[in-house]
């Protein structure tokens, strides 16, 4: 790769080799799980499952120390904790002088994993909760209620014997018509076990299914504004933080992955550029079907982390998406008839690959940095 380039690749537009590199990664360990979600991705793919190997993982791990990386998450379209080296993995992050988080489904966390986790200094903890009743929370989940209360309370009381201010407690919830009511009392649950954060995000539909649970696509039937107070009232009587979507699209657009110079890798070493891009699926956008393409710009059993963060075509998806040079599709009047908008492959404007659906760039998903 060059050391230094200088290219005018749009009108007006000369663009010079970044100086600054990736600060967070998000390390795909597996893509199994021992859940089977009713809004999961794996609902509408068909690639292989499969766990990264420790030398992949070791060699990801000096390419991240290389490239600059500071936070570490362990993440991505499988459950961290399937993998057998998971605890391993995290204590080898940690004695790296990375920070690390962790996001997880929770139910296979128990008093050991769970003060391991604590004693290596671990920083967050992501665990994903889309009911407070243990009914609403086995038809989504299709879990055991039960057992992930006793892992939370293994967590708390882990951080609370050992006196840790860290990690940081969140919860994810994937809000949607069927668990509407559940999200005020979600915030109760997170009082009992120690959790100062709620992240909800709207769902994204993978399956026909799932397109009518959509809360942003029913015009005003749900009373979304009465909700947000509610649960504005419930965070200041509690003390926990809650971030709530958008529900409508807003001219503004921004993608978290670009603005915090994250990245992302997966088990088998493809490194994508963000959550959306990760693997290849089917998506429903405001009910109208997508083929979504992974999207890769390297692959680290073959390059380092940095070679491919610096390569040109990386560096340009980066302006792009960053300075808006792509179109909208998600609020164009012919995006129900241009083929355009059937992929993410190519747009309007001739951007390959498009973020021009993106709706994780207008607040209605929740990027999970």
């Amino acid at each position: 790769m060059k050391e230094k380039y200088l290219e005018c690749f749009e009108e007006g537009c000369v663009l010079a080799k970044p100086i600054k590199g990736p600060k967070i990664l998000f390390l795909e360990l597996t893509t199994r799980c021992n859940l089977n979600c009713v809004m999961c991705y794996r609902n509408s793919w068909s690639e292989k499952l499969g766990d990264i190997s420790e030398k992949l993982f070791d060699k990801i791990l000096e390419d991240a120390a290389e490239a600059g990386i500071e936070f570490v998450w362990f993440a991505g379209w499988g459950e961290p904790l399937v993998h057998p080296k998971f605890l391993e993995f995290a204590e080898e992050v940690k004695n790296r002088g990375f920070k690390l988080g962790v996001n997880t489904n929770g139910l296979l966390l128990d008093e050991y994993i769970a003060e391991r986790l604590m004693k290596i200094g671990i920083d967050r903890v992501a665990v994903s909760v889309d009911a407070a009743d243990p009914e609403a929370y086995g038809s989504i989940r299709r879990g055991d209620f039960h057992r992930l209360m006793h892992a939370l309370k293994s967590l708390h009381k882990a951080k609370k014997d050992l006196g840790k201010t860290y990690p940081i407690l969140e919860f994810a919830f994937t809000l949607m018509l069927d668990n509407l009511n559940e999200v005020v009392p979600l915030v109760d649950l997170a009082v009992r076990h120690g959790v100062g954060r709620v992240i909800i995000s709207n769902v994204i539909p993978v399956t026909e299914y799932m397109v009518d649970k959509c809360i942003y696509t029913l015009n005003g039937k749900v009373n979304v504004d009465e909700l947000a107070s509610k649960l504005a009232i419930k965070s200041l009587e509690t003390n926990v933080g809650v971030r709530l979507p958008e529900f409508s699209l807003k001219t503004e657009r921004k993608c978290d992955f670009i603005e915090n110079a994250a990245t992302c890798v997966t088990w088998d070493g493809k490194v994508a550029p963000c959550y959306n891009f990760l693997h290849s699926y089917t998506s429903y956008i405001y009910g109208r079907k997508k083929e979504i393409k992974q999207v890769v710009f390297g692959d680290v059993t073959k390059e380092s982390l940095k070679d491919i963060w610096f390569k040109l075509d990386y560096v340009k998806f980066r302006y792009r998406v960053r300075f808006f040079r792509y179109p909208s599709c998600t609020d164009c009047k012919f995006h129900e008839i241009c083929d355009f908008a059937q992929s993410n492959l190519m747009d309007c404007w001739g951007n390959q690959p498009s973020c021009a659906d993106c709706l994780y760039s207008r607040g209605i998903v929740q990027c999970p940095i």
